[in-house]
């Protein structure tokens, strides 16, 4: 994991991500990437024929609160040993991540909307068009994290699907970086069931062909959910990263129905790494 890209935008918890994408940039000796997309429809709204914005001024905002931003990033990166650059563009934020993200190791963002764009794109829609679009990995802090410790323990969420495998592979590079690791599978009654595509035992050889001696926990769903026993499991174990593989489901049918992808995109006390 050699290079990271960071989305800033103008949210409460934009300082916070920074701090969060250094850390695992230190760790890791990685370039960090950082890229400020201004969501196209919030520039439509100044721009457009009869627009609100007659003076000019809403516009002149916005371009105000970016400056500021970007000042300010740019102030906290100038004081770390981590190399980086800063990019500015309009357009699709999460057509421009995937752009960025497609010779990039790990996408840091966040479950914050833009706040010049509410009601357009919600955070949890841009997870998942992120999660779809690109073939990067996903990095989101956890909602009761102020800071995230790349060493810390790390669980991965197993369910032999091919989307487990493919953000155990995708999310080697942070693996690496935990003191330790544990591969968990969540039952109905903790009782062994079907292996899926690939057994506990594939996994487990892969992480140790990568210098990775995991354990392998199977526990119980809590309340018939499989998201509470993974929180519970990680709270008991202090673990601070869930990697998880996103939408083996259908897309559609989490939405309507709360699937684990959705459940954890929406809130999840410590961060998670996920990849479709």
């Amino acid at each position: 994991m050699k290079t990271i890209l960071l989305h800033v935008q103008d949210d409460e918890r934009v300082d916070v991500r920074v701090e969060n994408a250094l850390a695992i940039a230190r760790a890791a000796d990685a370039h960090l990437d950082v890229l400020h997309v201004t969501p196209e429809r919030a520039v439509a709204v100044f721009e457009s024929f009869g627009g609100i914005d007659v003076d000019g001024q809403g516009l002149k905002n916005l371009r105000a609160a970016e400056d500021a931003l970007e000042e300010r990033v740019r102030h906290e990166l100038s004081n770390e040993d981590v190399s980086w650059d800063y990019v500015r563009l309009t357009g699709s934020v999460a057509g421009s991540l995937t752009s960025g993200a497609a010779l990039a190791d790990l996408i840091v963002t966040g479950r914050v909307g833009h706040s010049s764009n509410k009601g357009h794109l919600k955070p949890e829609r841009l997870l998942g068009d992120l999660l779809h679009s690109s073939r990067t990995p996903i990095f989101v802090r956890g909602d009761r994290q102020e800071r995230f410790d790349p060493k810390g323990k790390a669980i991965i969420a197993w369910d032999g699907s091919f989307e487990a495998a493919n953000a155990v592979r995708a999310g080697i590079g942070m693996l690496k970086l935990a003191s330790e690791v544990e591969v968990v599978r969540v039952t109905e009654g903790g009782e062994e069931v079907e292996p899926g595509l690939y057994p506990v035992t594939r996994v487990l050889e892969y992480l140790s062909r990568n210098d990775i001696h995991a354990n392998y926990s199977r526990i119980a769903e809590i309340d018939g959910k499989v998201s509470t026993a993974l929180i519970d499991h990680a709270d008991k174990m202090g673990a601070g990263l869930l990697v998880m593989g996103a939408y083996s489901h259908n897309r559609i049918v989490e939405r309507l129905f709360g699937g684990l992808t959705s459940v954890m995109l929406r809130a999840c006390p410590i961060a998670i790494l996920a990849a479709h």
